[in-house]
């Protein structure tokens, strides 16, 4: 089978047994949201995910001599990662992209002096902080959606001639901060316009 020795780099999903029918299941709910609020554009429809974009490796892996007990590895316990939040509308445009990073103050985030940066901020790239992990939290979640999302949604709208108030939808993965109370009391409240749907947990990959 030409396998040799790898280090794990996620741990298996987990995919429910009846995958198909709660993507099915998904899928009449979306074809149902466009019939009933006779939307018929694309772009007000928006998908998005996070993801772990890791800056440093820092492998458990080593070279030390055969047979030893106890291998030290500088910065085991370190991780240089961020969080990029990227999202596309079901017309395919790319949304702009939010970074999240762990720290309090701006020394956290990159460099205004940094290469390209001043490129990025032209676009609108978002950069937001997390003290406590570098993962999306409900503050950096309100701030995606408040700078990123309904700026969008309000520039499609305008453009088709739709009142301010028309539904759109967003949908989103089965995560643990987009199916709080928090996050979803907030949308209500703030824009009770937008519906969220969620992909069904362990099946985002099929």
């Amino acid at each position: 089978l030409k396998w040799v020795i790898r280090s794990s780099t996620r741990a298996a999903q987990k995919t429910p047994s009846n995958a198909e029918e709660q993507i099915y299941e998904l899928f009449l709910r979306l074809a149902f949201w466009f019939r009933d609020t006779d939307t018929r554009r694309p772009s007000l429809m928006i998908n998005f995910d996070q993801t772990q974009v890791i800056m440093a490796d820092t492998s458990a892996n080593t070279f030390d001599v055969e047979g030893s007990r106890q291998v030290s590895v500088l910065g085991k316990e370190e991780k240089r990662a961020f969080t990029a939040v990227v999202g596309v509308s079901a017309l395919g445009d790319v949304l702009l992209m939010q970074f999240v990073f762990k720290g309090a103050t701006e020394r956290s985030a990159p460099s205004s002096t940094a290469r390209g940066q001043d490129k990025a901020n032209n676009l609108g790239f978002l950069y937001s902080l997390n003290p406590l992990t570098y993962w999306s939290d409900l503050l950096t979640m309100e701030l995606y959606f408040a700078k990123i999302i309904v700026p969008y949604f309000s520039q499609q709208k305008q453009l088709l001639g739709y009142p301010d108030d028309q539904e759109c939808i967003v949908l989103l993965d089965c995560w643990s901060v987009h199916r709080s109370k928090a996050f979803r009391a907030l949308i209500r409240c703030c824009w009770p316009w937008i519906q969220l749907q969620f992909i069904p947990g362990g099946t985002t990959s099929i």
